[in-house]
Order: structure tokens, then C-alpha cells, then sequence
């Protein structure tokens, strides 16, 4: 069966639910500081349905057939507040395809779906971020056209001594 791009619907809420754990898990997995709060991933469709009736959010799905999602594409506007131009730029939220559909060229369709969104709101501009140890997401992204722009720190704070 052909794989069907196209926009997310209500009805795609658990299946949308169950590959942002399957996103939230492949991070765990790659970095232990990336954690997750799995009471709120678990409450996924209880705020999926707010995220899919926003105008400044889109979603894109990779449809199997039998009610089966692939992969997702989660967009959104991304307003810049310290000045930096332009004032908003198009933002990828999520991305993730399932283990078995990784390699097929399933995400350029949906990112081909996404920048026409973008287009239709005169967004020049679209970014995201990569977790720094997704090496294959990383040269995935590359491969799609995206370059290196920012790149993103972290340090955990200890506690003081007392």
C-alpha cells in the first residue's frame, strides 16, 4: 500500500499520540539528559486536539492505510520577542517516522507540504533543533537543505554544598 501524506485530522489524535512517545523514547534512548515527562506525553490527546485546531500549528502525517500513522511533521509559527529578524519564522517542532520508514524519503513530502504553509504566511525563514547525539536525524536534516545556524548549550546546576 502507497504511503499517503497529508494533513493531520482528530481522528489521527492516538496514533499522533503514539509517535510523539516513540519520539520522546528514541531521544531517551540516544541521551540520558534527555528526559521526558511521561504523564503529560501520556495526556497527548487530551492537548493534540488544541494543537491540531491552532492556526499558527500544523501538523503533516504519513498515512499507511488501516489507520496506521508512519511519521509525523509538527510545525509552527515561531514569533522572535528580542529583536531578532525576521520577526517570525516557521519552526519544526517535531519530526519523527517510525524505525521501519526511516530512509524512504517519507519526510520530504511532508516538509514540501510544510514550507508551502509557510509560504502562504510570507515565512522566509524556518528552523529547528536537533537533539546534539541524533547524528543520523542530524544528517538527515542536512540532506533536506538545512544548514547549521545556532548551536545550543547546556549545563545542569548542582546544588550548592551546604
Amino acid at each position: 500500500m502507497a504511503i499517503q501524506v497529508r494533513r493531520a485530522i482528530e481522528s489521527d489524535i492516538p496514533e499522533l499520540s503514539r509517535l510523539i512517545a516513540g519520539l520522546a523514547s528514541y531521544e531517551e534512548a540516544l541521551d540520558p539528559r534527555a528526559k521526558f515527562d511521561w504523564v503529560l506525553i501520556r495526556d497527548a490527546p487530551k492537548w493534540l486536539k488544541l494543537v491540531l485546531n491552532r492556526e499558527h500549528h500544523a501538523v503533516w502525517v504519513a498515512d499507511h492505510g488501516d489507520a496506521r500513522l508512519v511519521g509525523h511533521l509538527w510545525i509552527r509559527l515561531k514569533r522572535q520577542k528580542d529583536g531578532a529578524l525576521p520577526a517570525t519564522v516557521g519552526y519544526i517542532s517535531q519530526a519523527f517516522l517510525d524505525e521501519n520508514f526511516r530512509g524512504r524519503g517519507l519526510m520530504k513530502p511532508m516538509l514540501e507540504e510544510a514550507f508551502e504553509w509557510f509560504r502562504k504566511l510570507d515565512i522566509e525563514v524556518v528552523t529547528l533543533s536537533v537533539l546534539h547525539r541524533n547524528w543520523l536525524g542530524s544528517a538527515a536534516w542536512h540532506r533536506l537543505g538545512f544548514s547549521d545556524w545556532r548551536e545550543e548549550r547546556r549545563m545542569e546546576l548542582r546544588p550548592r554544598q551546604k
